[in-house]
């Protein structure tokens, strides 16, 4: 039991890092340690979710992987919250397949961790290009009106601190991710309780919730569906159990430093630059894309 508490924590940090503080990258002026606690144990919640829809469906393909990361991307974006009824059908993109299932998951909890498994050199190349997409994102806020810019120094306290703690859960998911287990007694009751909430308050604020979110999860469910029939290979966590050594995961703190680097120099040359609405132009449709050929290649068994 504290081995699947423990994993099922660890995986909420790691994707409360790449949906949460990357996503900010500063602390806002409405954040607390209180709020920074309860967001990481929301995660963990919807973590739990995500790796019993791994478990159960037999999930092993990266394309596999891209639905459940879907499915966790619009339970966070259109059950917790409802930005993903803001722009249909555009918002159904964004961010629940563009940034949760493509950054979340397909990079910062397989490409990342599969990485670190590798060797030094691939966790170098991927923490290269995350500090780099990290650096020229966080500069995107300061085009926000009114929101804070926060000082190289500051910058560089919050990525340092998150990146540590990155780096730690990543270092405990691997060693206690093996004991993870669901009853359907549990799958039941997590279930039970996101129902719940979305009938009492998702509805309740956007009652166009109740076509969206099922019928999207339906046309999920039944290429998963056909996935646990056919596939005949373990999940993606069964065959983890490899224990990669410190200095792999170490390597990861070239993220916030190649991130500073980027930072520091737009900061102090007053560079502003709307990277944000690159980011948006590239990956919003790359959401819907990637979110179609997966549908195809499960399907297919590919």
């Amino acid at each position: 039991m504290p081995k699947r508490f423990l994993s099922v924590l660890a995986c909420g940090y790691i994707l409360t890092f790449y949906s949460e503080h990357v996503f900010w990258a500063h602390v806002r002026a409405s954040d607390n340690l209180f709020g920074y606690v309860a967001t990481w144990l929301l995660y963990a919640f919807l973590a739990f979710a995500f790796l019993s829809l791994i478990e159960h469906f037999k999930v092993r393909s990266i394309w596999a992987l891209f639905l459940c990361g879907a499915v966790f991307g619009w339970l966070a974006e259109g059950v917790i919250v409802q930005t993903t009824y803001e722009s249909l059908p555009l918002s159904i993109s964004f961010t629940g397949l563009a940034w949760h299932a493509l950054l979340s998951v397909w990079v910062g909890w397989y490409a990342v961790r599969n990485a670190i498994h590798t060797g030094i050199r691939s966790t170098l190349k991927i923490a290269l290009l995350i500090g780099i997409f990290y650096g020229l994102w966080a500069i995107s806020w300061w085009s926000e009106p009114g929101d804070i810019i926060a000082t190289p120094i500051e910058f560089s306290t919050y990525a340092l601190i998150t990146t540590l703690l990155l780096i730690l859960a990543y270092w405990l998911y691997d060693r206690n991710i093996s004991a993870f287990k669901v009853e359907r007694t549990a799958k039941l009751v997590i279930a039970g309780l996101l129902l719940l909430y979305f009938v009492a308050v998702t509805i309740p604020t956007v009652p166009i919730a109740i076509i969206v979110l099922p019928l999207l999860l339906l046309i999920v469910y039944i290429p998963l569906r056909r996935n646990r029939q056919i596939e005949n290979h373990p999940s993606l966590m069964m065959g983890e159990i490899s224990l990669p050594p410190l200095r792999n995961y170490l390597i990861l703190l070239v993220m916030p430093l190649i991130a500073l680097t980027i930072y520091a120099f737009a900061y102090a040359q007053g560079l502003v630059w709307h990277t944000n609405w690159l980011v948006y132009l590239v990956t919003m449709p790359l959401g819907f894309v990637l979110f179609g050929v997966s549908l195809f290649k499960v399907w297919r068994g590919n």
